[in-house]
């Protein structure tokens, strides 16, 4: 009998749950909504620069628990400092503790918390490993981080790591500044503020600043430029890149710097990537034409047309948030548990099953997006006499998936069940 589309929306979740020591282990940066920034400074310290590590942790990321006058909720934040060698350089926790008076507080994903962490390290190449630990539930997540922290003396003029701004409030003469963290300035932006520090081993006259912004095509979308005079020699610049309706997507903002008066083109110049992504859709979807057609595992086909026969961008995209809306398992918070797993399982066959195809295309992809992470897999790379395979069995349902490798070079086809996910015959691969 032809199962409906929609039949495993029943078990989309649950399966994660079963197979969650697989999956989490699979793709621990994929399952949250943590962030972190690492960004390198000068420091007073002779022979040395400064890392300064920044994780920001959404309430409902943690658990909370009653207290005498509200809510409290704890969560400890490690950094490991790593050469490329894996000596250690550093190796800090600190524990930190949450207050709210609100229990709508403690589900909320739009309020966080939000650490800062600096380290003094000789220049260098590091690995920058941050894992964020919640001691009342015992999950964690880990992210790595290749820097390369360089001397910010060795040369006339350099300039720091550029830092998003999320908020900055003046007080006089003083300045105060909110990271964001996320890398994601939001969609139709009003414009934002970039903060960076200028150092100058001597008096500079005036140095001319610029700040340009490229898509993922390298093209030029936006640029600003002034010229100021530095007191001192460290000099620190706020520029707001202006209001843009930039689309969704990932740009890279290029800084440099350039003394005025030099004839010998003293400069320095550094670079970093930040996105524009929906506040109500995924972090990993971009495009959102790509996530309909991404949709076939989960909706029937007459729903996906209905989605993509939207005549503009945002009429799509209202019809696409509907289709999750109705299927939506908790509507008392603000996320979207099944969106979020469904996308998180995508964005992983991305980057682990693909090849010429995309990896949500492949038969593994297809499976895993379907079924989540397998609670066994069995790999044959070099049975003699047999073409390399995987068996995937999930007990729970008491489901097995034979994938086989006939190139040689990891395109692994589904061979059994001879039937596709829906009960239909599949054609020879």
């Amino acid at each position: 009998m032809k199962r409906p589309r929609e039949y495993m929306l029943l078990t989309l979740l649950t399966v994660a749950q079963a197979a969650a020591q697989v999956e989490l282990t699979d793709r621990s940066r994929a399952a949250t909504n943590v962030f972190s920034d690492v960004l390198s400074y000068a420091t007073s310290d002779s022979g040395k620069s400064r890392i300064d590590v920044y994780v920001q942790v959404p309430y409902d990321e943690v658990r909370f628990v009653r207290s005498d006058d509200g809510f409290v909720a704890t969560y400890d934040v490690a950094v490991i400092i790593l050469t490329p060698e894996q000596e250690q350089v550093w190796n800090r926790v600190q524990t930190i503790e949450v207050r709210v008076k609100d229990f709508a507080q403690t589900v909320s994903n739009r309020q966080s918390s939000l650490k800062q962490m600096s380290f003094d390290v000789v220049p260098g190449k590091y690995d920058v490993r941050i894992e964020v630990r919640d001691p009342e539930t015992r999950k964690s997540t880990t992210t790595r981080r290749k820097v390369s922290v360089p001397d910010f003396g060795a040369t006339p003029l350099t300039i720091s790591d550029v830092m998003l701004v999320s908020r900055l409030t003046t007080n006089g003469e003083k300045r105060s500044i909110v990271p964001n963290i996320s890398g994601n300035i939001g969609e139709n932006s009003e414009g934002f503020f970039i903060f960076y520090e200028l150092y100058a081993r001597a008096e500079l006259e005036p140095v001319h600043f610029t700040a340009t912004v490229v898509d993922a095509k390298g093209d030029s979308v936006m640029g600003v430029d002034r010229t100021e005079t530095p007191t001192s020699s460290l000099h620190q610049v706020f520029m707001k890149i202006p209001e843009s309706k930039l689309a969704v997507g990932t740009y890279t903002i290029n800084v440099r710097a350039s003394a005025v008066a030099t004839k010998d083109g003293t400069s320095a110049a550094t670079s970093r990537t930040f996105s524009v992504r929906w506040s109500d859709i995924p972090f990993s979807v971009t495009e959102i034409d790509k996530a309909i057609e991404q949709m076939r595992y989960i909706a029937r086909e007459n729903d996906i047309e209905h989605i993509r026969q939207g005549t503009t961008l945002e009429e799509r995209r209202m019809r696409f948030l509907a289709y999750w809306l109705k299927r939506d398992p908790d509507p008392q918070t603000q996320r979207n548990e099944l969106m979020e797993e469904y996308y998180q399982r995508v964005e992983y066959t991305n980057r682990t099953f693909g090849h010429y195809l995309e990896g949500w295309r492949t038969d593994r992809g297809m499976v895993y997006i379907r079924f989540g992470a397998p609670e066994n897999v069995e790999r044959h790379p070099f049975e003699t006499n047999s073409r390399p395979y995987e068996v995937w069995r999930y007990y729970n349902l008491n489901y097995e998936f034979v994938f086989v490798d006939d190139t040689g070079f990891g395109d692994y086809r589904l061979r059994y069940p001879s039937t596709d996910l829906f009960g239909r015959d599949r054609p020879d691969n």
